[in-house]
């Protein structure tokens, strides 16, 4: 990941619709939705409380939401997650803890 388009820093909190694109990064909190083009990148100490939609997701932190990924969600061995995940690609690394479903979406190229 580049340079974050957006950063929430610890001791902020965001509730309501967090939109747009570019790369964001959470050491706060977000309480509501997220929707980005992008990358979510969620570090040890930040919480996200949110249905997440995004590109690429990184959780390293706290997550309790239903994710849609367009490309891939990885689950560091800090994050502690809840909710079902829907991706092409998952990765979810040894120590971390993870509660809900996953679903592997395949892209399939146009005309098949």
């Amino acid at each position: 990941m580049q340079d974050p388009s957006g950063f929430i820093g610890p001791g902020t909190t965001v509730k309501g619709n967090l939109t747009g694109a570019g790369d964001v990064v959470v050491v706060g909190k977000v309480e509501g939705t997220v929707s980005l083009k992008d990358q979510l990148t969620i570090e040890e100490d930040g919480k996200v409380f949110a249905d997440v939609e995004v590109e690429n997701l990184a959780v390293r932190g706290e997550m309790s939401g239903d994710i849609n990924a367009g490309d891939k969600v990885v689950i560091a061995a800090t994050a502690k997650v809840v909710g079902d995940i829907k991706a092409p690609r998952i990765v979810i690394e040894d120590g971390s803890r993870f509660k809900g479903t996953i679903e592997m979406v395949v892209k399939l190229p146009e005309g098949i």
